[in-house]
């Protein structure tokens, strides 16, 4: 009925929960669970092999996240495909409710992520800051985009919009998840059922690499920007300004889907402000090269 696609490079000790979780679904109808190895990673080989119902697909050469789905994808069985990482672990009924929702005419279906480290100085701004939209609290409805950490298709929507983008670092998941609510609009659903809990990075060298990748991506693709702010993203002075946007965003979000994450928001500070600079620094680089990159 569905496949499982986990992309794992790097992270054999996450994927051992992770896997862990989804042997364990409680889930009527049969699946299968694809982990792709795009690093040939010896010790994510030695942990998929210590579930025997999980097929391993290893890559002969590093792949980006979105490239790893494809190759899953590709040697997938499922009528519908669900893709989550290596460090999200699904709640119980996490796959029952994707496939739940596929079956009553959704296209693609997507929920809550959740915290595995709530009051981790890192970790948890790390997903403040990039998983806002996604709240536990955010009720059933429609949806425009999903993160690629957790979430569930059509095979066939799949096909038609060819796949997560090639080659991209990040922002492959906004691309892809666009592509398909713009094709079928009304039949793109958040199920809040459908819950993850997500790791985070947990070193600051990371997490800063990490939201400055992610700033760097939504201002070259534009994503959810008017052109005027893409050009006024570009200039250097304009930083601070888009700090204050996300920040007033990701507080405004919370407010209205999550009111238990306004005490982590004013606990966090420091790191919050920290990952927003990073995210003003890579957004302002990418609005440069998408100004470099226009006729």
């Amino acid at each position: 009925m569905i496949s499982v696609v986990v992309p794992c490079r790097g992270h054999a000790r996450e994927l051992q929960a992770c896997l862990g979780a989804l042997t364990a679904q409680a889930i009527e109808w049969p699946y299968e669970i694809n982990v792709v190895d795009s690093a040939s990673d010896p010790a994510v080989a030695a942990t998929a092999a210590g579930f025997p119902t999980v097929h391993l697909i290893r890559s002969p050469s590093p792949l980006c996240a979105g490239d790893a789905r494809n190759l899953g994808a590709h040697h997938a069985q499922g009528r519908y495909l669900a893709f989550i990482d290596a460090d999200a672990i699904p709640e119980l009924h996490w796959l029952a409710t994707a496939v739940a929702g596929l079956e009553q005419g959704a296209v693609m279906v997507g929920g809550p992520i959740l915290d595995v480290l709530p009051f981790h100085p890192i970790a948890a701004p790390d997903n403040l800051l990039q998983f806002i939209d996604f709240s536990p609290g955010r009720p059933d409805g429609p949806a425009t985009h999903f993160a690629s950490c957790h979430l569930a298709v059509r095979r066939s929507a799949f096909g038609d919009v060819g796949g997560f983008p090639a080659g991209m670092l990040m922002g492959e998941d906004i691309a892809f998840t666009r592509a398909v609510s713009a094709r079928w609009p009304d039949r793109v659903r958040f199920l809040r059922q459908m819950r993850v809990r997500h790791l985070g990075r947990t070193e600051l060298r990371a997490y800063w690499k990490h939201q400055e990748t992610f700033g760097y991506y939504r201002g070259l693709l534009g994503q959810h920007l008017r052109p005027i702010h893409q050009r006024l993203g570009a200039w250097p002075f304009m930083g601070a300004a888009v700090a204050g946007k996300r920040f007033a965003y990701v507080v405004r979000r919370a407010a209205q889907w999550h009111p238990s994450a306004l005490l982590r928001l004013l606990v966090l500070w420091p790191s919050l402000l920290y990952g927003l600079a990073a995210f003003a620094r890579g957004f302002r680089c990418g609005c440069q090269e998408a100004a470099k990159q226009r006729p």
